[in-house]
């Protein structure tokens, strides 16, 4: 006999950011956004509390173990219990994580850079908001310890959210090396892609300042105009948090269809229409941004091949054309139908890090980024996830997001290189992917010193 959860009904929201302000000083918070909710992301999750954590760390760096232990806890709350609520998805136990970069491509390189933050959380309770049912709910597992469900009824019945505790930045953000270094580092990779050891690869720079006060306040500052459909705030521990604005999806699991939806080719903003027309279509028509894209999607179409039922795989979308509040971007879509053998958390360490965010081919686009960049990549070009069974992932690839480590906060702007690149064009589309969330996190914030170089 199914054991069903409880399930707490409440008006219904879009966004669930109101509600995340009720929770977000507490132990293990996350907030998975999803912006200005015009994307196809299909709900967004506040939880908090974790029943138990898992740390990359605990496990010696071995990726295998930590997702084996991770999808050991997800089938103790899925086995025997009942989906319960609108959303038709959840039984209300579900693992929300982050896996950070270097500890995905450290399986390509053999290269360890630095003592991994992967974790992911264990939660028997979540609020949902789920567009399609137009529903908000609480779902509460049943093995949820009761502290636990006192301490969220407490919270919700409160009715009223935490007065945000503010940020400072002690100064402008800075850039990790200077602009001769990029122009050499780029240079270098187009020597390896005319030597024939790569096609693309995906090269990115690190900026940086110091951050006092509460990193939630800084997502709050910038998530309004700047979120993308796959954003989240992660408080990972105490003293460590990922900020990310992401645009892009890496893989849904869902009923056994898998879908990856690279992002290559962008172009900026602009608040004249007809000028903001004219780049949009410049970028669709550009016969660079276009190659970049169909390569990537060529590689994306081979990771998820090897882990879906042979003849499944297809590209439902070739280089369509999204726009963001800061960026427009093209967008392919591929699908396939998962292999029965295969795990939604199996699948996701065997294809990361994303290839839109290596190059290709991936293993040596890796091995050249480990070369070039001169610190790690950290949370940026990994990956937020929710696992909530064998089938049932969902996860971004974290570009246009920041870490916070300690009262250090960081953040990266990247883009594909390949044998037509112009270094300086190349930097100049960093700027346009971060320099807005830089200079919101800046005019939020009386901060002094030197802007970055534009």
């Amino acid at each position: 006999m199914a054991v069903y959860g409880q399930v707490i009904a409440l008006d219904y929201t879009p966004s669930l950011m109101g509600w995340a302000d009720h929770f977000a000083r507490l132990p293990g918070f996350v907030y998975l956004d999803s912006g200005s909710g015009q994307t196809d992301a299909e709900m967004e999750i506040v939880a908090a509390l974790p029943t138990t954590s898992h740390r990359l760390q605990s496990y010696s760096g071995n990726l295998n173990k930590w997702m084996t232990a991770i999808e050991a806890d997800i089938e103790k709350g899925v086995v025997g219990y009942d989906i319960i609520g609108s959303s038709a998805t959840f039984t209300g136990c579900v693992s929300i994580g982050a896996l950070d970069y270097d500890s995905a491509a450290e399986r390509l390189t053999g290269q360890s850079r630095n003592p991994s933050r992967s974790m992911a959380g264990i939660f028997h309770w979540l609020l949902v908001t789920h567009r399609e049912t137009a529903s908000t709910e609480i779902l509460f597992h049943p093995d949820c310890p009761d502290p636990i469900r006192r301490q969220v009824c407490t919270v919700v019945d409160s009715k009223q959210p935490l007065e945000p505790r503010g940020y400072r930045l002690s100064t402008r953000f800075r850039t990790a090396i200077s602009k001769p270094q990029y122009q050499a580092h780029i240079e270098r990779i187009q020597d390896y892609i005319l030597a024939g050891d790569c096609y693309q690869v995906n090269y990115a720079q690190r900026f940086e300042t110091e951050l006092q006060g509460d990193p939630w306040s800084a997502y709050r500052a910038t998530r309004g105009k700047l979120a993308g459909g796959f954003s989240g705030f992660v408080r990972t521990a105490s003293d460590h948090a990922i900020l990310s604005l992401s645009p892009e999806r890496f893989l849904r699991i869902q009923q056994g269809v898998v879908t990856t939806q690279p992002i290559k080719g962008t172009a900026p903003r602009h608040t004249d229409p007809a000028l903001d027309a004219e780049l949009a279509a410049s970028l669709l028509n550009s016969e660079k941004d276009r190659a970049e894209n169909v390569m990537i999607t060529d590689l994306l179409r081979n990771d998820i091949g090897q882990f879906c039922e042979t003849g499944t795989v297809t590209v439902s979308e070739l280089c369509g054309l999204h726009s963001f509040g800061n960026v427009h971007h093209l967008i392919s879509t591929v699908e396939g139908r998962l292999a029965p053998q295969v795990s939604a958390g199996q699948m996701l360490l065997a294809t990361s890090p994303g290839g839109s965010i290596t190059g290709a081919p991936k293993k040596r686009a890796v091995e050249i980024i480990a070369e070039l960049e001169p610190y790690p990549r950290g949370a940026y070009c990994g990956s937020l996830f929710v696992l909530a069974g064998r089938d049932w992932l969902q996860s971004s690839i974290a570009i246009r997001t920041l870490e916070v480590t300690g009262n250090t906060l960081h953040c990266w702007g990247g883009g594909g290189i390949t044998a037509s690149s112009h270094w300086a064009a190349e930097y100049q589309e960093t700027i346009d992917k971060v320099g807005p969330i830089m200079a919101t996190l800046e005019a939020a914030d009386q901060c002094s010193g030197n802007s970055i170089p534009s």
